[in-house]
């Protein structure tokens, strides 16, 4: 078949998704707009003989002419649309698309739950890279309110919070602005960087674009928000997508609290699954508070595509001569 490429308002992209045998939020458009209007790309979905790739299209660095794309932030890399696609035609089919759409390089960030990403390296132009493990709950372990096989500490933590703190769980633009003070105030006692960071018409996109699989949790103490958890859901898999605390809520155990009321949320939906993701930099200690819910470990890898090897290779090199060049392990090397 011809390699379709569809843009964000065309109603087939989330029909596509309906139809997949998993279909998954991260795919959906209403995901990626959130990402498009702060800037980070035009989005479009590229649709293969047998998957999807939600893509975010970027200018080239240096005034250059061409594109590249990337994946929005989180795990939509590739979608499979039936039970028996085979993802290295699939990606091949991709790269053959950038080169002809004049993109250099693409980026997939490989959904840990759906797996495949050990095949990707049989193509030409792919390179495949663990980033490290994620962590998803069985929901199946939710009963009557509780969620079974806690570590012995998370259980500890969570019979404070419960004593000090109430769960909410609300929509509209009050409840993501209260949210996005506790987050935004989380970022910069830790020193994330500005991207991490994101302005009220990321929240109001989600919002819109996502509906009913938003969930936006608040924990309190009295009138006072200390704590908040956004969560995302599907038919079967739900994410545990940005989350904050103040220092009032870290003493209480909010985020313990908050992620133990997100599986009860998830399971009373009927998702299978609730994947917490991973740390910042692999194993470290927000995977280990992660793990410690007693979810199963996955692998998460980036998958690189290079369609022009040639411009490619010049770029990472006109990088290089820069003050500040970009980290080795960066992909794509050419951006800082």
């Amino acid at each position: 078949m011809r390699v379709e490429t569809l843009a964000a308002d065309d109603g087939r992209w989330d029909q596509l998704v309906d139809a997949a045998p998993t279909p998954d939020v991260y795919f959906r458009p209403g995901y990626g707009r959130a990402y498009e209007l702060v800037g980070e790309g035009r989005l479009v979905a590229v649709r293969t003989e047998g998957a999807l790739f939600p893509m975010l299209l970027r200018a080239l660095p240096f005034g250059e002419d061409g594109l590249d794309a990337i994946t929005p932030y989180g795990y939509g890399g590739l979608l499979p649309l039936s039970a028996d696609a085979d993802p290295v035609t699939d990606v091949r089919q991709l790269r053959d698309w950038c080169a002809t759409e004049g993109v250099v390089s693409a980026l997939l960030r490989l959904h840990p739950l759906l797996g495949g990403s050990e095949r990707l390296s049989e193509t030409d132009g792919v390179e495949v890279r663990e980033h490290g493990p994620t962590s998803a709950v069985d929901l199946s372990r939710v009963e009557e309110g509780r969620l079974a096989g806690m570590s012995k500490g998370r259980k500890a933590d969570l019979n404070m919070a419960r004593r000090e703190l109430e769960i909410s769980w609300k929509s509209g633009e009050e409840a993501l602005e209260r949210f996005r003070a506790v987050y935004d105030e989380t970022m910069r006692r830790i020193g994330a960087g500005e991207h991490y960071l994101f302005p009220a018409e990321y929240y109001r996109a989600l919002a819109t674009g996502l509906g009913e699989r938003l969930g936006v949790a608040l924990a309190h103490r009295g009138d006072e928000v200390v704590g908040g958890s956004l969560f995302m859901a599907d038919r079967r898999f739900a994410h545990y997508h940005l989350s904050g605390a103040t220092d009032a809520g870290r003493e209480l155990k909010a985020g313990t609290l908050l992620v133990h009321e997100g599986a009860v949320w998830a399971a009373a939906r009927g998702c299978e699954l609730l994947h917490l993701g991973g740390g910042t930099s692999g194993a470290d200690s927000l995977y280990d508070f992660k793990r410690s819910f007693g979810g199963d470990e996955h692998a998460y890898a980036f998958a690189t595509v290079i369609a022009d090897r040639d411009r490619y290779d010049a770029l990472v090199a006109r990088r290089a001569e820069e003050p500040e060049p970009s980290r080795p392990d960066f992909f794509p090397a050419y951006r800082a």
